[in-house]
């Protein structure tokens, strides 16, 4: 073991931590950089692994995701889905320098095709077709409605076909970040997640939005149901003022 490596797994040096995060509200975790560390790398690994060539990226955001992989060197292909127009109007400017990702029209993605009001929150991260409870914004005022925005909304076994045309042939990263939406994706997606060989998602410990329909059990069901087993998982929202958990992150594989 080297002299870093021992400064790092020094006990002294973790209670010293745990005393300045404290006193000062700021917190270093020094690491070495490897999937263990890093969610996003284990991800993109993980994606290699499995022999992703396709990822359908709903509830995309301003491509924060997307880009991850790419930065960690996935060379396949990514369709991004996003209803909230500014945050779009971004992931279309984050996507540009990369030829293999694509930028879906603006809609949202749901258990059938119409239109869909979207609550826009002050931090786009937050918006959410569903409401999000005041008990929640009473404590992030970032998550606060600013606007709603009406768009129109498709099963994404109605679109995906306009954007990837041998999906008979493509191995899918099925990705699903929708805050509290994520049951009307998956039930207008039953094809999609018959053709997956991955499933990312979004999986709330405690529900965050009115009228959530999956919480973590149903999730994991589900999954176990359709045969993907748990690869990772990473913790994503966390209330501030008890500890508690709200939202992880997880990671699914179907294996050969």
């Amino acid at each position: 073991m080297n002299l870093l490596q021992q400064i790092l797994q020094s006990k002294a040096l973790e209670r010293t931590k745990r005393f300045v995060g404290k006193q000062s509200g700021l917190y270093l975790k020094l690491k070495r950089f490897t999937p263990s560390a890093s969610e996003e790398m284990r991800t993109a690994m993980l994606c290699k692994h499995m022999g992703i060539t396709h990822v359908v990226d709903i509830g995309a955001n301003t491509g924060q995701f997307a880009e991850s992989l790419y930065d960690f060197g996935f060379s396949g292909k990514v369709v991004s889905f996003e209803p909230v127009a500014a945050a779009r109007e971004e992931l279309e400017k984050r996507s540009a320098p990369y030829p293999n990702w694509t930028v879906a029209e603006r809609c949202a993605i749901g258990a059938e095709d119409g239109t869909i009001t979207m609550n826009v929150s002050d931090d786009t991260v937050f918006s959410s077709a569903l409401p999000i409870k005041d008990s929640y914004v009473s404590h992030n005022q970032k998550s606060r409605i600013v606007r709603q925005e009406e768009v129109p909304v498709f099963q994404i076994d109605t679109i995906l076909p306009r954007y990837i045309k041998d999906l008979d042939h493509a191995s899918i990263l099925f990705k699903i970040d929708t805050q509290g939406f994520e049951k009307q994706v998956l039930d207008g997606g039953t094809e999609t997640l018959a053709r997956a060989k991955g499933l990312k998602i979004e999986i709330p410990l405690y529900a965050i939005y009115d009228n959530t329909e999956f919480q973590f059990y149903d999730i994991m069901n589900l999954a176990r149901h359709h045969g993907f087993q748990p690869y990772s998982f990473h913790i994503e929202g966390v209330d501030l003022t008890t500890g508690r958990v709200n939202t992880i992150d997880g990671l699914f594989f179907r294996e050969d």
